[in-house]
């Protein structure tokens, strides 16, 4: 799987998981926020040297935010490989 690849399937699956985001149910709303913080992780390493420690602090708070980051690091793969 490529770089990009990976970023569009983590990217999936943050947009599902805010479908369940604003659940009142206790349950549903760790386990997205557990399946949230595994799919930034693994974005901030297999990305590591396009993204900093900061941003994923601001990513933890803020899903578009997040949403943004992986739309830019897809720009960045596209542009270094047209180089």
């Amino acid at each position: 799987m490529t770089n990009i690849e990976s970023i569009y399937e983590i990217k999936t699956a943050v947009l599902d998981l805010r479908r369940y985001a604003s659940s009142n149910n206790e349950y549903v709303s760790n386990k997205v926020k557990v399946k949230y913080q595994k799919l930034l992780d693994r974005f901030f390493r297999e990305n590591e040297s396009l993204v900093t420690p900061q941003q994923r602090r601001s990513c933890l708070y803020d899903v578009g935010y997040f949403l943004i980051l992986m739309d830019e690091a897809v720009e960045q793969y596209y542009l270094e490989s047209a180089g």
